[in-house]
């Protein structure tokens, strides 16, 4: 018999036919929950209240909470199943970053040291723009105060020619006019999302008066009509990778005639200027203690740092995260399964984006069926998919050993809901990818002597770092199994920097900084990768 979970402030409900775990349930109704320790009942920080119907009080509550808590409806929301209809309340401490989020108003908590200074304009706004292989964000801010008005975000139209920048790059060596087409198609979007944010603030474009981009070192070089094939062959050198500034009118944008368009710079012609905002954002520049930075992409950056040093390097990790070479693979679109858990009776339950009939899955859903799976036992630490028998002999069970099928001619699977499937061949792209990503931090860490113990923070960044569960990249060895505590999901990392470079001369000062003192780390041809990749491929936690 379905039931009804009922979500507050927002007063969303999901409805659900058998039991189902709350992050699950609250994210089918687009609430993120965290859960700080990865849900190892060490923190008591994911509380979540009952205010009505019921949810039974486990061992970890009872451990972490007080009585009178309880009573009062409180429960952990990383141990709760609910099975009957629940009003439940979710403090704002409890919840995840939203993604495309461009940060909050503390970053300007000292005040604001202009960046523009516009004689006639009242009230001057910028827009800070993140653009994306895949998608574009922006967000249009109040330049006096830095407090964000107003959000968008769309695909990048220039998927038509490529999926990935590689792609991209190719089109633009084999078309005369592939880089016209290219710069054309991506500065129109951003003209495009200027004016929608405009207008829906009711400002006229003579208000907006600065625009601020972070991309990649290809996206950078397409958006301001530089070539970007020279990023595609040996020796991979741009055409610049200081800060660049235009009239932003250059671009046929709607904003004030002396407005001023701002290119973060880059590390080198390796890492782009996405990549400075992140580091600038998380604040790892100026930090004590060494952090990692993760920017979990088809190409994946990797940054370790603090105060005294920064290190940079890029791994290709190729496009698994978006779909690409996955049977069932797709991005994180409508349908796709983008939340897996296995239950402790061996019942698999599913998420997907926007709660729709699961047509296919995406990076973050892929992450969690194989942890889950190899946590289950169907997938062993070498990535092999046990078979249907094998699973009984291990004693996996046995409702989740019905999920098993290998049909005549066909690889193994495991079915996660209806017609979509994991296959073997599923798991082992994963743990490339993982390979990949893994061998950089091992080597960058290598490199500068750290141990990853010694980590104080690990930020994941990205719009697809906003989905996947720390539990999950942790238990498949992608991130370093440090406390959880010290893993942070930052997600739009790349658009908070391009708003604090937009609002604060301080903040475009350190971002040059960054850029000019982060060293790069060069993995093709490094004499230890092909052993560190080696090394990364089982599945299991590693330090």
């Amino acid at each position: 018999m379905s039931f009804r979970i009922r979500f507050l402030p927002e007063d969303r409900s999901t409805v659900s036919d058998g039991p189902v775990d709350l992050f699950l349930a609250a994210a089918q109704s687009d609430i993120w929950t965290e859960q700080p320790c990865g849900a190892r009942t060490a923190c008591g920080k994911c509380r979540v209240r009952v205010v009505a119907g019921d949810a039974a009080v486990t061992s970890a509550d009872e451990r972490l909470l007080a009585s009178a808590e309880i009573a009062d409806g409180w429960r952990l929301g990383c141990q709760l199943t609910l099975d009957s209809d629940v009003t439940l309340s979710i403090p704002p401490q409890t919840r995840s970053i939203a993604p495309k989020s461009f940060g909050t108003d503390a970053l300007f908590a000292d005040g604001v040291e202009p960046n523009v200074e516009v004689q006639g304009v009242g009230a001057p706004f910028g827009v800070a723009v993140d653009i994306g292989s895949t998608s574009l964000a922006a967000a249009l801010v109040d330049l006096r105060t830095g407090h964000v008005r107003g959000t968008t975000s769309r695909v990048n139209p220039q998927v038509r020619h490529g999926a990935d920048v590689i792609s991209r790059i190719h089109f633009a060596q084999e078309h005369a006019d592939g880089n016209k087409r290219l710069h054309a198609t991506v500065v129109e979007a951003i003209g495009a999302m200027i004016a929608d944010l405009a207008g829906q603030a009711g400002l006229t474009p003579e208000q907006v008066v600065a625009v601020a981009c972070a991309g990649n070192a290809t996206m950078t070089h397409a958006a301001v009509g530089a070539d970007i094939t020279p990023l595609g062959q040996a020796p991979y050198r741009g055409s610049f990778t200081n800060e660049r500034q235009f009239p932003a009118r250059a671009f046929r944008w709607l904003t004030h005639t002396d407005a001023v368009a701002t290119f973060l710079p880059m590390v080198g012609h390796h890492i782009g200027g996405d990549t400075v905002a992140g580091i600038l954002s998380t604040g790892m520049d100026r930090a004590e203690q060494w952090q990692l930075l993760i920017d979990l992409g088809t190409n994946t950056e990797v940054v370790l740092g603090c105060g005294r040093e920064l290190l940079a390097t890029s791994t290709a990790a190729g496009p698994a995260f978006e779909g690409a070479n996955i049977e069932h693979g797709m991005r994180a679109a409508p349908g796709a399964i983008d939340r897996v858990r296995v239950l402790a009776n061996g019942r698999l339950v599913v998420g997907t984006v926007a709660n729709q009939p699961a047509r296919g899955i995406c990076g973050s859903g892929l992450i969690d069926a194989v942890a889950e799976l190899h946590k289950a036992g169907v997938i062993v630490d070498s990535g092999y998919m046990r078979s249907r028998a094998e699973c009984e002999e291990a004693g996996v069970s046995a409702r989740l050993c019905e999920r098993v099928l290998e049909a005549p001619g066909s690889q193994r699977h495991v079915r996660l809901d209806h017609d979509v499937t994991l296959t073997a061949q599923d798991v082992r792209q994963l743990q490339l990818v993982k390979g990949s990503i893994a061998a950089g931090i091992a080597l960058v860490l290598a490199h500068a002597g750290v141990c990853a113990e010694e980590l104080g923070a690990v930020h994941i960044a990205g719009t697809f770092g906003s989905f996947v569960r720390k539990e999950s990249v942790q238990a498949i060895g992608l991130v370093p199994a440090i406390d959880p505590e010290r893993v942070h999901f930052v997600g739009n990392a790349a658009g908070v920097g391009a708003r604090m470079v937009l609002v604060d001369a301080r903040y475009r000062a350190r971002a040059r900084y960054i850029a000019e003192h982060c060293a790069y780390l060069e993995l093709a041809g490094h004499a230890d990768y092909e052993d560190a990749f080696i090394a990364a491929i089982p599945l299991g936690e590693r330090l």
